[in-house]
């Protein structure tokens, strides 16, 4: 269910982002269209008024404002430069933990300053 409803979001997003969301909303004016006009006159001749352009509902107009407003922004933002695809990624550096706590041991009593003394060599 996590993932269905996850998924819808993502396809509304993009539906959204691209543009496509107002292409959807005017199929949806059309229809209401030719159903009301097909309330008082015949089908043909309702499809006819509907998409000779003559005629407009509001929100078909409301759809070619929203549609213009998002042409000049895309324009706007066609002039910026995007180098995403070119930059190089940050080295990542990661540094060996201490493993211990700090000032619990000192460190000069890990160096051996002695020579190991080593047993004789045995004379057989």
């Amino acid at each position: 269910m996590r993932r269905t409803v996850s998924i819808i979001s993502l396809c509304f997003a993009w539906l959204c982002a691209n543009g496509a969301l107002w292409d959807a909303v005017q199929v949806f004016a059309w229809g209401k269209m030719v159903h009301d006009y097909s309330q008082v006159m015949p089908l043909t001749k309702a499809i006819e008024k509907t998409f000779d352009g003559t005629a407009s509902c509001e929100i078909c107009v409301v759809v070619v404002d929203a549609k213009g407003q998002q042409t000049a922004q895309q324009v706007e933002r066609a002039n910026d430069k995007v180098f995403l695809a070119c930059e190089r990624p940050t080295a990542i550096v990661v540094s060996v933990p201490e493993f211990e706590w700090p000032g619990a041991i000192h460190r000069t009593g890990l160096i051996r300053t002695e020579p190991v003394a080593l047993r004789p060599p045995r004379l057989a």
